[in-house]
């Protein structure tokens, strides 16, 4: 009998000690705005504040997604050197890939939210992913920032649990498109993007602009993700015979079309959007980087109040490397965020969602407010051109949502 009695209470002891888990792991907290001590949305305790960050870590974005990445990890390393939010909390990053697809980046938002219990939202990456996670946080009331995402339709859908902090394609073309048609390319277009709501989004609004200059559309060509041979649509605008090519596309077409259009022949002005002043673009295309003109969130060597610390900090977790503008937007994404939660003053949701919309603040590329529809605006974009295998400013605007 005592025996039975002794073996009874190990069990007992066991179930107890699996019922509790881990307090410090994502996924052991029932409830999602929990602190784990106390009050679920008082913010008091120690337990670490789960964000969770939505990137392609896999596929053809894998190496924006790990500029992202880092970015993200230098901001979390930033904010808990530096004593952390809510009372000297740390912030942890829990990353999901979305291998740049949306139905992947839809399973990773219910994962994090449903399993891992993140506090709040950064990602998407593309537009397309984004879309796809956005109705998700917004059913389950969590507060999701993109950092990358500039699709203009984006924020007309009315989402209020929905932030982007960085401007869209039409801002930078409006700032910049007189300039390139101009002093650049001429107003001869042709055009080539990577298929989805990014590329087509942004080539429309640069042909308005163009038009509305005088100019014209030669051709529109069209390539997908996981496309390695472009030459067909390169010859298309090589015998469009066009003044300036404009260009949608992360970094492995981007690479591509570099080298392919260089391969060719094609010798106008190449004008775009995306990877075109990243570190790794300049590294896998070569000389056929050079000349290449992008309209750019970030460039390493802008005079801003963050910069110097955030390029120092990024170079140490990257064993030198020099950030680009996947790395500087979630690195601004994760700041706002964090910004957010601290200034709520708990890990309730509603508490973020409210002080995002009040959010004023410094990121790298300047300050940061959000309009009515959760746009951000008040920071800097470039315009960058290649030369001597570096990514130069060759112009800035504020982004303004008027």
């Amino acid at each position: 009998m005592k025996k039975l009695l002794a073996i009874l209470l190990s069990m007992c002891m066991i179930l107890a000690m699996a019922s509790c888990g881990d307090p410090t792991k994502p996924g052991n907290n029932d409830n999602p705005g929990s602190t784990g001590n106390g009050d679920p949305a008082s913010g008091a305790g120690s337990d670490p504040i789960y964000i969770g960050c939505i990137l392609p870590m896999s596929g053809s974005s894998a190496y924006d997604g790990e500029s992202a990445m880092n970015g993200a990890k230098a901001a979390a390393k930033y904010i808990n050197d530096n004593g952390g939010i809510l009372g000297g909390r740390t912030i942890e990053l829990v990353i999901e890939d979305s291998a740049t697809d949306p139905d992947t980046a839809a399973s990773a938002a219910e994962k994090l939210i449903n399993s891992d219990h993140v506090s709040a939202l950064i990602g998407g990456f593309n537009s397309s992913c984004t879309a796809a996670v956005m109705p998700i946080a917004a059913q389950y009331g969590v507060p999701l920032v993109t950092a990358i995402a500039t699709s203009a339709k984006l924020t007309e859908e009315g989402n209020e649990w929905f932030f982007r902090a960085v401007g869209i394609s039409s801002l930078y073309i409006s700032s910049f498109a007189e300039k390139v048609i101009n002093e650049i390319g001429g107003k001869n277009i042709a055009y080539i993007y990577e298929n989805g709501d990014w590329g087509l989004g942004s080539v429309t609004a640069f042909q308005q602009c163009v038009e509305g200059l005088g100019g014209t559309t030669l051709t529109t060509q069209v390539v997908n993700s996981t496309d390695a041979d472009l030459y067909t649509q390169l010859t298309a605008i090589k015998n469009a015979n066009p003044d300036a090519v404009y260009a949608v596309s992360n970094l492995a077409n981007a690479v591509r079309i570099a080298q392919q259009a260089k391969e060719l022949g094609i010798t106008c002005p190449i004008i775009g959007e995306g990877a075109w002043a990243s570190g790794d673009f300049l590294t896998q295309a070569g000389d056929a980087a050079e000349g290449i003109y992008g309209m750019v969130e970030y460039l390493p060597d802008i005079d801003t109040e963050l910069n110097p610390m955030f390029t120092q900090l990024y170079g140490e977790i990257t064993n030198g490397k020099s950030p680009d503008k996947y790395a500087a937007c979630d690195f601004n994404a994760v700041l706002v965020m964090a910004n957010a939660i601290d200034k709520a003053g708990s890990t309730d949701a509603a508490a973020i969602r409210d002080a995002l919309r009040e959010t004023d603040m410094t990121i790298v590329t300047g300050n940061i407010k959000f309009d009515a529809k959760g746009q951000g605006y008040g920071f800097e974009t470039f315009l960058s051109k290649n030369e001597n295998g570096a990514a130069i400013c060759a112009g800035s605007a504020i982004v303004s949502t008027n």
